[in-house]
């Protein structure tokens, strides 16, 4: 029996929306700059999701430096209740400063 997905797989996936949302970001950010006629906002608000990829991947990373097993140690993150509680408080503080964030880029408070 095996995975259905393989790590290397999982990794290409995360390395592929890394570039490419940048990307796309950019792109339908200069489109829906142009079509509203704001295209300084447009590629801002358009740079700022495609940022997003970025930090999925190192969030990834991280989370992958902190579950891996350790053959010298012998020690497993994934294992350990507290590994996943401070990966939890990581992911929850980054999510709340990003949305914190959005909100305050797409309420047109920052420009």
């Amino acid at each position: 029996m095996h995975e259905l997905v393989s790590l290397e797989q999982a990794d290409a996936i995360i390395r592929g929306v890394a570039w490419g949302l940048p990307v796309a970001g950019i792109l339908v950010g200069l489109i829906a700059g142009l079509v509203q006629g704001r295209v300084r906002r447009g590629l801002l608000v358009g740079v700022a999701f495609g940022l997003l990829g970025p930090i999925i991947w190192a969030m990834w990373l991280l989370y992958g430096s902190m579950v891996r097993y350790d053959p010298e140690t012998g020690r497993a993150g994934l294992h350990s209740v507290a590994t996943h509680a401070l990966a939890a408080l990581i992911f929850v503080g980054v999510g709340a400063l990003l949305g914190a964030g959005y909100r305050r880029l797409l309420d047109g408070d920052a420009r």
